[in-house]
């Protein structure tokens, strides 16, 4: 399968990326004269180097939008290919040929159906990951039962990377759609249905008013957290099965803990998770790292370098 990949920055970048590794052909195109944002935006580097994690699976081609070889050479391509994932400015597609009318009349025939992308449908809106985040209240799991004046966003950005799956789907799906079709499909692809439909699983709105407003995933039971060592390090622990409990309390001698308070709540586990910390404050990251070698009780050690 030939996918055309004209989008940037990263929910587009990140689905043909997948369906890259996939085994799919994907071949990226940009305007050499404007490339894609993330090489632009020198004030992280960081971009740079997910830029190229993103692009190194795909063939990149570097054009001139504003030429009208490089264009013809375009639409020769799109001409053999299965789909088309599009996510450039309104201005960008009419440079290229590419609006939804045009795509209608030149390809008719040609079996490539056209995946478009864009940020909520029947809106103009801009937004970016963490505005998202907000207006689909998974950011309030994030703050919930915190007390910082300042709080940093999460590392991840979460709603690009649900987007992408989303769009890797949709992709797929249209290909299977346009199969005996004359008129080539344009789907859009929202990137608020992915986010409804990730909190719709995740965050459900029956749980969003829950007191305490802590859970699993996120700090409330002491057998699933993270605690510092001696040394700066840290020991993520995920024991929620009572085997893995059992064997963690063994090892880190606190045999004192009962069965149940892995997942005690209130009072109780707040003091479960100061005793837990005593004892991993004891040790250094390296020294923890000895005593869970070779220990299959979903632990982890990150040490402080």
């Amino acid at each position: 399968m030939k996918i055309i990949d004209l989008t940037w920055r990263l929910p587009g970048p990140l689905a043909t990326s997948l369906l890259a590794k996939q085994g799919m052909e994907v071949i990226k195109y940009e305007d050499l004269n404007h490339r894609d944002p993330f090489l632009k935006w020198s004030w992280d580097p960081a971009f740079i180097e997910v830029y190229h994690a993103l692009q190194n699976p795909k063939e990149l081609r570097l054009i001139d939008f504003g030429n009208a070889d490089d264009v013809s050479a375009l639409h020769d391509e799109i001409q053999s290919a299965d789909a088309v994932a599009l996510s450039f400015p309104s201005r960008v597609e009419e440079k290229l040929g590419l609006t939804e009318s045009l795509i209608a009349q030149r390809y008719h025939g040609a079996n490539v159906c056209f995946t478009r992308l864009g940020f909520r449908q029947n809106s103009t809106a801009s937004a970016h990951d963490l505005n998202t985040l907000v207006q689909s209240n998974l950011l309030k799991m994030h703050i919930l039962d915190r007390s910082d004046d300042i709080i940093a966003p999460p590392f991840l950005p979460v709603t690009g990377m649900f987007f992408s799956h989303h769009i890797a789907i949709t992709v797929l799906k249209t290909v299977l759609e346009q199969r005996d079709k004359e008129a080539p499909i344009q789907n859009w692809c929202w990137l608020q249905d992915a986010v409804d439909n990730a909190q719709e699983a995740y965050y459900p709105s029956s749980i969003q008013e829950r007191t305490p407003g802590t859970f699993l995933h996120n700090g409330r039971f002491p057998c699933y957290n993270i605690y510092r060592t001696l040394d700066g390090g840290h020991l993520a622990m995920a024991c929620v099965e009572l085997k893995f409990w059992s064997r963690f309390r063994e090892l880190t001698g606190l045999t004192e803990l009962g069965d149940d308070d892995g997942l005690c709540d209130g009072d109780r586990a707040v003091e479960v998770k100061e005793i837990i910390l005593r004892a991993i404050k004891s040790r250094t990251a390296d020294e923890w790292g000895d005593v869970f070698d070779e220990e299959d009780v979903c632990v982890d050690v990150i040490t402080s370098s």
